[in-house]
């Protein structure tokens, strides 16, 4: 929002909240924070590492294993725009899917949710958001 005279203010802005707190399957640990996340279909509530083929739904933003309680949680980030490493060849315009490299993606066949608006191709890395 910008004021006249005053510049541009986030004042009355009120952001959305896209960040959900999800049940973590596989072998994911702290390490794992930053990296994108697929739906795990094979439980109720719960998100995997991102692994070849796999729809990304956000980036894992958080991880915490709750020993206690005998679940690992982590919170998804499912707005945004996000920095990722990618391999293959990979356009402005398209759409992500995760690759075989692990916390890598690669071009989609079909669009989803995803769109790449930047791309590095000599660092091999994307800015990719999630509408």
């Amino acid at each position: 929002m910008s004021i006249i005279g005053a510049g541009v203010t986030l004042r009355g802005l009120v952001p959305q909240i896209f960040a959900w707190t999800w049940n973590v399957s596989g072998a994911v640990t702290q390490a794992n924070v930053g990296h994108l996340v697929a739906q795990d279909t094979g439980a109720a509530n719960t998100v995997k590492l991102l692994a070849d083929g796999d729809a990304p739904i956000g980036m894992l933003a958080s991880y915490e294993d709750r020993k206690i309680e005998g679940i690992k949680v982590g919170t998804v980030d499912h707005k945004g725009g996000f920095q990722v490493k990618f391999n293959g060849a990979l356009a402005i315009g398209a759409s992500v899917v995760g690759s075989a490299t692990p916390g890598e993606v690669k071009a989609a066949g079909a669009a989803n949710r995803s769109l790449v608006t930047e791309v590095d191709n000599v660092a091999k890395t994307a800015t990719v958001i999630f509408l």
